[in-house]
Order: structure tokens, then C-alpha cells, then sequence
């Protein structure tokens, strides 16, 4: 089954805040590749680069190992695939929140009867999740919207009254930058998507999910989880070319930060 396209994907996607999005503190600034190294002279950028880099894995796993690892404790997925995937998509930045016009554009026809499904959403599964975000508290949306959708011209209205939920679905949450139309027919909410413990649950499960859907090897085969996860399938064409090339080193220095804190215990 066709997933749609997530946000790295999009090559027009743009940053947004949402004025009612749940604040959190200590939210990180990516990390910049100039500075001067201690080294200095030839080679110094390239010196500096990987100091941002370990100085990023860093953050990420100081900010979400502990949730990680809880995630990873019922799930073959390894830790350090989260956490590589973490420095990737977010920086490790919590509130990371990416609009994405494309899915919005899909969504919304989706919303408006003009087209039955986009990837494996169903129309009757969309509107089901936007009157469960919209609340209704009268029998009268019910009748109107839900059990009406598609008759002449209310579906427009629903998305003219939903037009906040479908933004949120059409955009990318949190440490991983889960898209939130995968919220549909699940339990929880997009905002749920800023809570660490929930957004590593749940990102483990995607990755099953992909793993079930293509017979990938979550402990082993990483190159094509990275594919899945940022283009919907193991042999996507990521957008950025160095996506699952950064991926894969990242891991390794999020495993020699898991050796580390192991070393410093063990000789505590």
C-alpha cells in the first residue's frame, strides 16, 4: 500500500507555529556548522562540522534517551536508530512543527468528496477524525457533516470549519516529525505528537509498520528504515541526498555515547 509522501518529501514545506500548540521549554537550536575549531588551520570547517555534530548527538541524547529507550524496551527497533532518526528529522527540538502544503492540498480534497482516498487514508476515516478534533456537541453536525459528507456542497463547509484540524494533520510533530494525518483512526491526538513517551511509542510502531508492509529487518536493516521513514518506501529517493548517508553515521555516535554512559557506570 502507497503511503503518502511525509515531510522531508516535500521539497515547499515551510515552518509554521500554531498559535494553540502546547509550549515547551528548552526547546533546542539546530546546531550550526561554523565556528572555529580548536585545531584551527587546514581542515578546521571540516573539524568544526563534526564538533557541531557530536555536540548535537549530544543534546539528542540527553534530551530523549531516557524516552528511547523506554520505547525500544517492547519493539526490535534499536535505540540508535531512533536517536540518529531524532537528529535528522528535528535537531532533537520537541516543538519542531512542519506545514506541509502538498498533504494540506490532498487532505482538503479528500475533506470535500472530490477524491475517495489519499494513500491509505479513506474520506469516512478523515471525517471521522475531524469531527472527533471539532468536538460537535449538537446532533445537528452529525446529521449535516458526518452522515452527509458527500452531498452537494458540505463537504467544502466541513473543511472551511475543520480547516485548523487539517492543517495540523498536514503537518510533521515533534523529535521523529511524525505526520500528523497518521493520527487517523489511532489512538491520542496530533498535540499528542509533542509528548515525548507518546511520540517514540508511536514512532516504533510506524517503523513496524513499515517493516511488516516491506519484510525489513528492524535491528539490522537501517538504510532502507531511513528510506521509509523519509520518502514511504526502502527504495525511495530521499529529498536530501545526504539523508540516509548522515543517518547511518549518526548511529554510530549515538552508540558511542550509549558505550560511554555504560563505561561511566560500570566504573561508578
Amino acid at each position: 500500500m502507497e503511503q503518502p509522501r511525509p515531510a522531508q518529501q516535500d521539497a515547499i514545506s515551510t515552518r509554521v507555529v500554531f498559535t494553540n500548540t502546547r509550549p515547551c521549554k528548552g526547546a533546542l537550536v539546530p546546531s550550526s556548522s561554523k565556528g572555529v575549531s580548536a585545531a584551527g588551520g587546514f581542515g578546521s570547517a571540516a573539524v568544526a562540522r563534526t564538533e557541531a555534530e557530536y555536540r548535537q548527538m549530544r543534546r539528542v541524547f540527553a534530551r530523549c534517551d531516557g524516552f528511547i529507550q523506554e520505547a525500544c524496551v517492547s519493539s526490535s527497533v534499536r535505540p540508535e536508530f531512533l536517536g540518529a532518526l531524532t537528529a535528522n528529522e528535528s535537531g532533537g527540538d520537541p516543538a519542531a512543527v512542519r506545514f506541509e502544503p502538498s498533504v494540506y492540498a490532498h487532505l482538503k480534497a479528500l475533506a470535500a468528496g472530490e477524491r475517495p482516498r489519499y494513500g491509505g487514508i479513506c474520506a469516512q476515516a478523515l471525517c471521522e477524525e475531524l469531527t472527533e478534533v471539532l468536538h460537535p456537541k449538537t446532533g445537528e453536525f452529525h446529521e449535516k457533516f458526518l452522515n452527509s459528507l458527500f452531498v452537494a456542497g458540505q463537504g467544502s463547509e466541513l473543511f472551511r470549519l475543520a480547516d485548523e484540524a487539517l492543517r495540523e494533520l498536514a503537518s510533521s510533530w515533534g523529535f521523529t516529525q511524525i505526520m500528523g494525518f497518521h493520527l487517523i483512526g489511532r489512538y491520542g491526538t496530533v498535540r499528542d505528537l509533542v509528548e515525548p513517551r507518546f511520540h517514540y511509542h508511536l514512532a516504533s510502531q510506524l517503523l513496524a509498520e513499515f517493516a511488516g508492509s516491506y519484510q525489513l529487518d528492524l535491528a539490522r536493516e537501517f538504510e532502507e528504515l531511513f528510506r521509509c521513514w523519509n520518502t514511504g518506501r526502502p527504495d525511495g529517493r530521499t529529498a536530501d541526498p545526504a539523508y540516509v548517508r548522515n543517518g547511518m553515521r549518526r548511529m554510530e555516535l549515538y552508540r558511542e555515547l550509549m558505550a560511554e554512559r555504560k563505561e561511566s557506570h560500570s566504573g561508578a
